[in-house]
């Protein structure tokens, strides 16, 4: 295969001084000309999930570097990580969790940076017939049991709960809340019909495909900015390694990858205005 096509392919640009060097040697000069090949440990939100797995074998052809996934929810991994888990890269679904890292001392605040952001949606079982057709109808007879993810660990669930308390549905759905260990538990409630709505970010809804309804976009001044921040951990074992997969997040292949599974650009502004709502599918 030809490397310069590969590289424009994969997103990145070769200096011309390395043209004529051989293809493999090539690869690794793009990304760090010390490198040597090396594990990286991820902890990462689990909503990213469809995202990461289908970079994995791309970034690994052209790094030599392996990635292994721990995905679960932001706050979960947050605990394993303060309990001493061996993670180089931590890469949570909002702000909170890797600013509680750097509060104690496990990471840097200069090495931070926003890799993604997202949206949140609701969602019904796509064979439901007498559905809720906007946000405000959770409150009604509509919904009996409406998901959303543990506030104090799942991003979603707190962004889920936010919107609810700002749009003063809070106590009207109190005795109808069904919580989720992580955002992904959410999404299969409602695909297999034990909840009448969940509260998921909408790249689980374009996963989940025929499934589902999207009922609206929630109007994203209704909660904090939905962020997705990586960050490497002190005690890395493999703080390089870690630090170029960030690289390759925010290249033009890694952002690639994450607007076809319907993640907002690192550096787009976040919306402050509503959304229009998004036809049922």
């Amino acid at each position: 295969m030809a490397i310069l096509p590969y590289l424009r392919r994969i997103g990145m640009r070769l200096p011309l001084k390395f043209q004529s060097v051989p293809a493999v040697v090539v690869v690794m000069v793009a990304f760090n000309p010390f490198a040597s090949a090396e594990p990286i440990t991820v902890s990462v939100a689990i909503s990213l999930k469809p995202a990461l797995q289908t970079m994995d074998a791309e970034y690994n052809r052209a790094s030599g570097d392996t990635l292994t996934f721990n995905f679960g929810a932001s706050g979960t991994l947050l605990g394993q990580i303060k309990a001493g888990a061996p993670v180089d890269l931590f890469i949570s679904a909002a702000d909170k969790q890797v600013s509680e890292l750097i509060k104690d001392g496990l990471a840097d605040a200069a090495g931070r940076q926003v890799i993604a952001r997202g949206r949140l949606a609701l969602i019904v079982p796509a064979k439901q017939t007498d559905t809720v057709t906007s946000f405000k109808e959770v409150a009604t007879d509509k919904v009996e049991r409406l998901a959303i993810g543990q506030p104090k660990t799942v991003p979603a669930g707190d962004y889920a709960s936010q919107a609810l308390a700002k749009a003063d549905l809070s106590a009207n759905v109190a005795e109808k809340l069904v919580y989720g260990t992580n955002v992904r538990q959410v999404l299969d409630y409602v695909v297999r019909g034990e909840v009448d709505a969940g509260l998921v970010y909408a790249t689980d809804a374009k996963e989940a495909g025929e499934t589902v309804k999207v009922v609206e976009l929630i109007d994203p001044s209704l909660h904090d900015p939905i962020i997705y921040r990586a960050v490497v951990l002190k005690d890395a074992a493999h703080r390089a390694a870690a630090e170029r997969f960030i690289t390759y997040l925010l290249s033009d292949a890694g952002q690639r990858v994450l607007s076809e599974k319907g993640f907002d650009p690192a550096t787009a502004a976040p919306q402050t205005t509503a959304p229009t709502t998004v036809p049922a599918r």
